[in-house]
């Protein structure tokens, strides 16, 4: 425990030093798979002990998080809005499948309007599929082309992006 302590304490510290070069926020992720992002310019203090980890923002408000029930603590969004393969745009589900994928994904925009990018990245953030869409309908993209691995679809609206995991059987 208390290695793990002291884990967590270096990377909040090594993340603190590097704010000037990237980090604005710190993304608490825990592994219900909620996520509480922090302006660093609005912390006060972060502490470890318990077996918690307490974050206490300038204007006093706290956040406590269990240890046993993190994820991970980063300075960088991880996710990007990486979620399973159901995410919500514009107060909308949006549905990827089938997962694995063969040769055909399917992508469930019905419920969205407006200017949809939908893009396939390589896991390395390469984008090898671009397709825009006004979003309304079921849109199929014919991924058989694709080598067997795992791939990120990415939406992006006007407002947001959101990243879901694809495996390409």
């Amino acid at each position: 425990m208390r290695q793990k302590r002291l884990k967590l304490s270096a990377v909040f510290l090594l993340g603190l030093g590097l704010t000037g070069l990237q980090a604005q926020t710190m993304y608490v992720k825990e592994k219900s798979g909620t996520q509480t992002a922090y302006t660093l310019s609005s912390l006060r203090k972060m502490t470890f002990s318990g077996g918690n980890a307490t974050v206490q923002k300038s204007d006093n408000s706290t956040g406590v998080y269990a240890l046993s029930g993190l994820r991970y603590l980063n300075f960088t969004n991880l996710i990007a809005g990486i979620t399973e393969p159901t995410v919500q745009i514009d107060n909308a589900n949006i549905v990827t499948y089938p997962i694995p994928v063969s040769d055909v994904l399917n992508i469930d925009l019905t419920g969205l309007t407006g200017e949809i990018t939908l893009s396939i990245l390589t896991m390395e953030g390469k984008e090898i599929l671009t397709q825009t869409t006004n979003g309304g309908s079921l849109i199929t993209l014919n991924v058989s082309h694709l080598a067997q691995g795992i791939y990120w679809c990415r939406y992006a609206n006007a407002v947001e992006i959101k990243t879901v995991k694809i495996i390409k059987q």
